[in-house]
């Protein structure tokens, strides 16, 4: 019986402005996603009934609570099928850190659950099932880097330069999404906030990002995680051009030019600080022809 193997990549965000409560209880968004290259890796094998997922990470949830389970609940539902699947997740994404992970998981769910029964699916309908499974799930279907709006699930491609390192630095706590969003404030009307990004957007420059962009949930989590402003503040004093926190946090990046400049901040948060740290590239969409991961005859 065949089973596919699926690299599942992080994710940071480029400034994330909250525009607006919703009737749904989201939040409407803008951000840049930016597709990294920590990755988790997947294995997929059919199986005769049920759900089974394994996991290298003993805290991961393996049921109804892992987003993994909910994405091919909703494939077995949508195309009527009795069969199940068996999912072992080798997790190196930090998990409750912002960048993804379980998300990126669920994406990488769908486009396997559909490649294992011979794609009766489309890009839209994958698309749609994604938009149920949560915000994030579809950037996750197209990768690179995308302006996201609506709930973060509206995307848009852009063509921004991929030149430069991330150094993550990942603290042992997590932080609530819903607790981070609860918390916010909205200062500036929709339109006010819509028109600055968009003038922003349209002279990107890396060199510009510091004095334009922001996360506006890093006033909320700083607040409670005094931490994390601390490490945003070590990673400009060891040069990055720019420094944020990924979604909610807790994970903290900075954007590199150099990579030699990159190391010695990975190894001075790691050594120093006792940070989980992991050195990044950026990557683009994944090529089409890669999109189903590496496939394994068993």
């Amino acid at each position: 019986m065949k089973s596919l193997s699926f690299r599942s990549f992080a994710k940071i965000n480029i400034g994330l402005w909250i525009l607006s409560h919703r009737k749904d209880g989201y939040h409407n968004i803008t951000t840049v996603y930016q597709q990294i290259d920590l990755h988790d890796v997947i294995t997929f094998q059919k199986r005769s009934t049920d759900i089974r997922i394994t996991s290298t990470n003993p805290s991961m949830p393996l049921d109804k609570n892992n987003l993994v389970f909910k994405a091919f609940q909703l494939f077995q539902e949508k195309i009527d099928i009795q069969e199940g699947l068996e999912i072992h997740i080798e997790k190196n994404i930090p998990m409750g850190g912002g960048l993804g992970g379980g998300s990126s998981n669920a994406a990488a769910t769908l486009q396997a659950a559909n490649h294992l029964w011979n794609d009766p699916l489309d890009k839209d309908e994958l698309n749609a099932m994604a938009v149920n499974i949560g915000s994030d799930v579809p950037f996750f279907l197209k990768g690179g880097t995308v302006f996201g709006q609506g709930r973060g699930d509206l995307l848009t491609p852009l063509n921004w330069t991929t030149d430069y390192w991330i150094v993550l630095a990942c603290p042992t706590f997590g932080v609530s999404t819903s607790w981070a969003y609860k918390q916010s404030k909205i200062a500036l009307t929709k339109e006010e906030k819509f028109t600055k990004l968009m003038s922003i957007l349209e002279r990107f420059s890396p060199h510009t990002l510091k004095d334009n962009f922001q996360n506006e949930l890093e006033s909320v989590v700083f607040r409670r995680h005094p931490i994390l402003r601390e490490i945003k503040e070590l990673m400009y004093q060891r040069d990055a051009f720019y420094a944020g926190m990924s979604g909610s946090g807790s994970s903290i990046y900075g954007l590199f030019f150099q990579q030699k400049t990159a190391v010695l901040a990975k190894t001075f948060f790691s050594i120093q600080k006792g940070l989980t740290t992991y050195l990044c590239k950026p990557i683009l969409p994944y090529p089409t022809d890669k999109n189903m991961g590496v496939e394994q005859k068993c």
